[in-house]
């Protein structure tokens, strides 16, 4: 929403000069065309929203101001709604019947749907708008009740009619160039959540899960050139079962073969036909292949239950403190990188981000770009988790940024005796008695750091479950997790590999983790230590945490005291975790993570040295 500016001696009198903010001294106005007088909008940013609007119905859709009116009172039931509807466009300039809804909202906000549905439902009105200046606009379509179905229904829109259009007009097929990457994602996953719930006794995740590889397969399958025409979408006027049989048969059965690794040959998409037609609806106008990884992946995760992973300690990694991560780590196309918890992929995905950007730096022909950070994506990245449900969002996630699926495994990541064929082709080699661990270049992992494990066929593998009594070695019953992480993954570094874990603070200070810090002085060199703080995991945990960067050593050392000829250990502490004491992100107006993460993360690759492979 881009407003033009001008200077002038007084406020504006007429529009005929269009819409304009008009500075008077340190004052702006902007001249409302339906109440015929200008309107001072200091520090009023949803105000700005509505005269863009208005103005916007006029030029770009051809409704006179005459059949335009704003606060209007809206009746619901016997009472006035509390809130008057921002703007209605009528049907003529007598203002009787209601043709569209429009509820504007200062930019960032997300609110006011709901509002919206009220002023439609009470009026009958079919069309309605929601925007707070940036595109995606939502543009809603009110379906009548049926005797079945007590509830209007809702879908959405391409657009509005102009004034000489109907809603036929708006219903010709969506092309590529007309879908748009999408900023909130999250909301419209909400938003389907919620319906699936109120409607299904299905798993929402689940359900959307399918509808978004069938939206992901429509694009990469199907939109070749901006004039393809999609087929995930909802005709305005097309029945539910009709979109649903050509959801199902043209999109979603070939993306299960496609994606075999995602999906099992039984799935089915369990919505009924009107649940699914809402949810294609909400999807149909977004561009996920163009779309930020941020923004999907952090979508992905608010989906699964947290407590899916809160119970077993281990927690979705904060984007800023992933970037930072692998800003240090600084990953080439020619290095393999591991996180044997992966969870959603996170510290894989942003690997693959800074070596595609590489990738294409690096040379000026597209389809070398391209099938180089395919090669990338495909060879060189690999993650594991022990959770289905997680482990899926990881490659679809990973499917989304570049295709790199292939090698995320379903495992636990603890204990190779568990790996299916397909985990151990990909994390070992050798066969029998002489199989080895695959060593990485790069490991990039937050493993879970609460809850012991007590499995005995486990705990078996790891040296640091033998602590020393009066009687001698003593292997222990149970172990914390994070340590057993901590050994399997400087086990799978190669020699001058280079690793950053996230780990709580408590094991670089207790007294009784004092063999967990000798291991990893033994085998590795400690190049850089950052303190998180209290506030980066909230709100799941209050656990302090801190990123260890680790390079391996060639040859572990025969005593730890050798450890104090190693270059000076870079230390930090971030003064600006990002977020605030409830656990929620800081930030700014452009929308970026108010943190010192990145200033601490360039300290440490002009302060640290990595010995070079």
């Amino acid at each position: 929403m881009l407003i033009p500016t001008k200077k002038a001696a007084d406020k504006p009198d007429n529009a005929s000069a269009g819409l304009a903010i008009v500075l008077v001294g340190e004052d702006e106005y902007i001249f409302c065309p339906v109440r015929e007088k200008a309107y001072k909008v200091n520090n009023k940013p949803e105000e700005k929203v509505r005269f863009w609007w208005l103005y916007r119905l006029k030029n770009d859709y051809g409704y006179p101001f005459d059949q335009l009116a704003v606060e209007v009172p809206v009746k619901v039931g016997s009472t006035e709604a509390k809130k008057k509807a921002d703007i209605v466009v009528y049907t003529d300039a007598s203002h009787k019947t209601p043709r569209i809804f429009i509820e504007v909202k200062k930019p960032n906000r997300k609110d006011g749907v709901d509002q919206l549905k009220v002023y439609m439902n009470a009026t009958g009105c079919r069309l309605g708008v929601w925007s707070n200046g940036a595109p995606p606009h939502s543009y809603l379509l009110r379906i009548e009740p049926t005797e079945t179905r007590e509830e209007a229904d809702w879908r959405e829109l391409r657009n509005i009619p102009r004034r000489t259009e109907n809603l036929d007009d708006v219903d010709s097929p969506i092309t590529r160039k007309e879908l748009a990457p999408v900023t909130d994602f999250l909301d419209i996953l909400r938003e389907c959540e919620d319906y699936i719930k109120a409607h299904e006794g299905v798993s929402p995740f689940e359900e959307l899960f399918k509808l978004i590889f069938a939206k992901l397969y429509d694009e990469r399958a199907n939109l070749k050139n901006d004039d393809s025409p999609a087929k995930f979408r909802v005709g305005v006027f097309e029945s539910p079962e009709l979109a649903r049989r050509r959801i199902d048969n043209d999109l979603f059965e070939p993306a299960k073969k496609r994606w075999s690794g995602v999906f099992k040959e039984g799935d089915e998409i369990q919505l009924s036909d009107q649940t699914l037609a809402f949810c294609v609806s909400a999807l149909q106008k977004t561009y996920l292949l163009k779309s930020d990884s941020d923004v999907l992946g952090s979508a992905f995760e608010v989906m699964i239950n947290p407590g899916m992973k809160g119970d077993k300690g281990q927690y979705f990694t904060p984007r800023h403190v992933i970037q930072m991560c692998i800003d240090v780590l600084d990953p080439n196309e020619h290095q393999t990188i591991y996180d044997p918890a992966c969870g959603s992929g996170g510290f894989l995905i942003a690997a693959m981000d800074k070596v595609f950007k590489k990738i294409e730096d690096g040379r000026d022909d597209r389809s070398e770009i391209l099938e180089n950070q395919k090669d990338y994506a495909s060879q060189n990245v690999f993650g594991m988790d022990y959770d289905h449900t997680i482990a899926k969002v990881a490659k679809a996630y990973m499917l989304i940024w570049g295709d790199g699926r292939s090698n995320i495994a379903v495992s636990d990541g603890l204990n190779e005796d568990s790996w299916t064929d397909d985990a151990l082709s990909k994390f070992t080699h050798g066969t029998g008695k002489a199989r080895r661990l695959r060593k990485f270049d790069l490991i990039a992992t937050n493993p879970p750091f609460a809850g012991d494990h007590a499995a005995e066929e486990t705990i078996a593998k790891y040296d640091l479950s033998i602590r020393q009594s009066a009687k001698g070695p003593v292997r222990a019953q149970k172990v914390a997790r994070d340590k057993l992480f901590v050994e399997r993954c400087i086990k799978m570094l190669a020699p001058l590999g280079r690793m950053a874990i996230v780990l709580p603070r408590g094991t670089l200070k207790n007294y009784s983790d004092e063999n967990v810090r000798r291991y990893i002085l033994k085998y590795t060199r400690v190049v850089a230590v950052v303190g998180l703080g209290g506030e980066m995991f909230k709100p799941f945990t209050n656990t302090k945490t801190c990123v260890l960067f680790l390079q391996k050593r060639p040859e572990p050392l025969t005593s730890v005291d050798e450890a104090k000829d190693d270059p000076k250990v870079v230390y930090a502490v971030t003064e600006r975790p990002g977020k605030d004491k409830s656990g929620r992100l800081i930030r700014g107006k452009d929308g970026n993570i108010i943190s010192d993460l990145p200033d601490i993360a360039a300290y440490i690759k002009k302060k640290a040295t990595f010995l070079k492979a």
